[in-house]
């Protein structure tokens, strides 16, 4: 998102959603990072599922140098064992994911490039194609890789999380619609602003 689409959105946000506006005033503006669309961004948002970030990077660098340091290709990830890949952290679940992921991307089933010209569902469904990569994954790579503004994670802990500390809410299908419905269609910068709360406070 350019600089003045990021301004439009806060600003509508601030209009709908008075907690949100205060999270802004505290945090200021949250940009999306630039993050490369390519193999190794989605290996590693596998190698990412339910860990800390900290963890989550130092397997990824391992698995990363095992196959021959820089980024990952599913060349260079193929030519790597399962038994080199559990020994740098990678569990069998998402050694068995990483495999689907290259596999795919081999046969040309996930053409990658071709992504960032796909509308949002259509981008879910090539990603949860892939074996263990289900909706969170997909939405991760929806908000963080292409940068699309309006996803919403439903079942990130986080979300849900802040959610309950700001909102004061009992979690439900129909008290998430409520409350989110109004951040549409920028429901994925309201989350930056929600995980940064979380940032903050223990």
């Amino acid at each position: 998102m350019t600089a003045t689409a990021i301004a439009k959105a806060l600003n509508y946000l601030r209009r709908v959603d008075p907690i949100i506006k205060s999270l802004i005033k505290s945090h200021g503006v949250i940009a999306l990072p630039a993050i490369k669309n390519d193999f190794d961004t989605l290996a590693g948002i596998i190698i990412g599922q339910q860990l800390s970030g900290k963890a989550a990077d130092t397997i990824f660098a391992r698995i990363r140098a095992t196959a021959g340091g820089g980024r990952l290709t599913a060349e260079r990830l193929a030519s790597c064992s399962d038994t080199q890949l559990q020994k740098a952290g990678a569990s069998r679940p998402k050694i068995r994911a990483l495999r689907s992921l290259t596999e795919h991307v081999q046969t040309r089933k996930l053409q990658i490039p071709k992504l960032a010209k796909l509308p949002d569902e259509a981008v879910f469904q090539k990603i949860t194609q892939v074996k263990g990569m289900g909706p969170w994954s997909a939405q991760m790579y929806l908000m963080f890789v292409l940068a699309r503004p309006d996803i919403f994670p439903d079942n990130d802990l986080g979300i849900r999380k802040a959610i309950v500390r700001h909102y004061g809410i009992e979690l439900s299908s129909d008290s998430l619609e409520k409350i989110t419905a109004c951040w549409r269609p920028y429901r994925t910068i309201a989350c930056l602003y929600l995980w940064r709360s979380l940032n903050n406070r223990s």
